[in-house]
């Protein structure tokens, strides 16, 4: 382990991805030098730059000479120059969980795993407790609206918020204080294997805590000492409900006493909000404080983020990349625009996930009015036989639904009936939000 006070000049390999711009972030907050590489310039790696961090877009030893943290990620391949360079200089590469793993044992802990919601989670979380403590640094998988940035810091945090990784089981070498468990599906079993093993590794996380605060439907899965249960059951200790759309927020009542308002959408977000408030409540926040902060949380970027709103046409854009999430982001557009009929546009991540989880995606997607699919987003996979976006959508039950190339999408979109329209996926399909955002304005003559 490193002592991070002895590091004055940071390398980050793939400086571009959002945990390892987080990561740039708090280092140079603290003071350091920070440089690093990424394949392609972004609109992140852009605000690094302006933020004076260099970033470089070429294969190159610039900057390695310099530096005494070498960070990368596993997203980078092998044999770029950069590793074989720094390890003949007698220097070593670490992980981006591994650097986390050393902040995490500096600091007192909250940690939010969970096969999703964590990100929006996470950040609630550190919104909440930044306008209401002050005391919290925060490394968020995600940019938050009314921030920027993916980081929220001060000059001595009290604790340090993570979001907590299963992939890679990365999230096995934090150190949590709290931890937060949001919700449990099969998911990344190309590193798992087995539903089975994914849980083993989720009850190691929740067993290394010493409070855990998880949701109702996972709480009878972990055995441990100091448990509280969120949720709208009878068995939750923190509760929501009566929740409904009001002005365009989901207004709902925690424990029969607070009233909340939520600019996020969904009865998923009122969850992850009920999850970030157990922890407030832990840490003595007071019920009115966490209203009122919540009440000023903005969101996050490509978490049901609503890219055109007009009183007849709607697009929105999310991560959503797993079949639960494509559920709950179709709930979320029924409920705020109920009545009206919703297209989604799904490029599929990963063949591996496709594959194991094909007959989720085919239940999710078919809740949609009308479905456009891209090819399958490959990230770090090669291809499978057998396994492609043809085949989810044969086995779609809609009469509406379509497989396109990125070179026609936007023109595919313009085919549809659909008034509220769902960009979902985790690959690159995020390029294409504004333009079809701007697409449909042309053609709908909104604003």
């Amino acid at each position: 382990m490193k002592d991070l006070k002895d590091v004055k000049k940071v390398y980050l390999l793939g400086i571009g991805g959002i945990g390892m711009s987080a990561l740039a972030r708090y280092f140079k907050g603290k003071g350091a030098k920070v440089s690093g590489y990424d394949k392609v310039s972004s609109p992140l790696t852009d605000q690094l730059i302006e933020e004076g961090i260099e970033v470089r877009f070429d294969e190159s030893s610039e900057g390695l000479d310099e530096a005494d943290l070498f960070i990368y990620t596993p997203a980078v391949p092998i044999d770029h120059i950069a590793f074989g360079y720094v390890q003949a200089a007698g220097n070593e590469w670490f992980k981006r969980s591994e650097v986390l793993e050393w902040i995490t044992k500096e600091t007192k802990t909250i940690a939010i795993a969970g096969t999703h919601g964590k990100t929006t989670t996470t950040g609630i979380m550190a919104h909440l407790l930044h306008e209401t403590r002050g005391d919290v640094a925060a490394f968020v998988g995600g940019v938050m609206t009314g921030y920027n940035s993916n980081l929220i810091t001060t000059r001595k945090p009290n604790y340090v918020i993570v979001e907590a990784d299963e992939y890679d089981r990365s999230f096995l070498r934090l150190h949590p204080n709290i931890a937060v468990i949001t919700s449990l599906d099969p998911d990344h079993l190309d590193i798992y294997g087995t539903f089975e093993e994914m849980k083993k590794d989720y009850k190691t996380f929740a067993s290394r805590a010493e409070l855990l605060i998880v949701h109702e439907d996972i709480a009878e899965m972990f055995d441990h000492p100091n448990k509280r249960i969120y949720g709208k059951g009878q068995t939750a200790e923190v509760r929501y409900s009566n929740v409904e759309v009001v002005d365009g927020a989901f207004r709902f009542i925690v424990n029969d006493g607070q009233q909340f308002d939520l600019k996020l959408a969904g009865e998923h977000n009122v969850e992850n909000t009920t999850a970030a408030i157990a922890v407030a409540e832990e840490l003595k926040v007071k019920v009115d404080q966490s209203a009122n902060a919540i009440g000023s949380f903005l969101g996050i970027k490509r978490r049901f983020e609503r890219i055109l709103e007009s009183p007849t046409r709607v697009v929105i854009d999310d991560y959503a990349h797993h079949p639960e999430e494509i559920k709950a982001a179709l709930s979320a557009a029924r409920m705020l625009y109920a009545g009206r009929k919703v297209g989604v546009i799904f490029q599929p991540h990963l063949f591996s996930r496709t594959r194991d989880l094909e007959e989720g995606f085919v239940e999710s997607l078919s809740e949609a009015d009308e479905v456009i699919l891209l090819p399958i987003y490959p990230a770090r996979e090669r291809p499978i036989d057998g396994v492609s976006s043809e085949n989810l959508l044969n086995k779609l039950s809609l009469k509406t639904k379509q497989l396109v190339q990125k070179s026609n999408l936007v023109n595919a979109v313009l085919s549809l009936n659909a008034d509220v329209v769902l960009i979902l996926g985790a690959g690159d399909i995020d390029r294409f939000v504004q333009p079809i955002a701007n697409a449909i304005k042309t053609k709908s003559n909104v604003e």
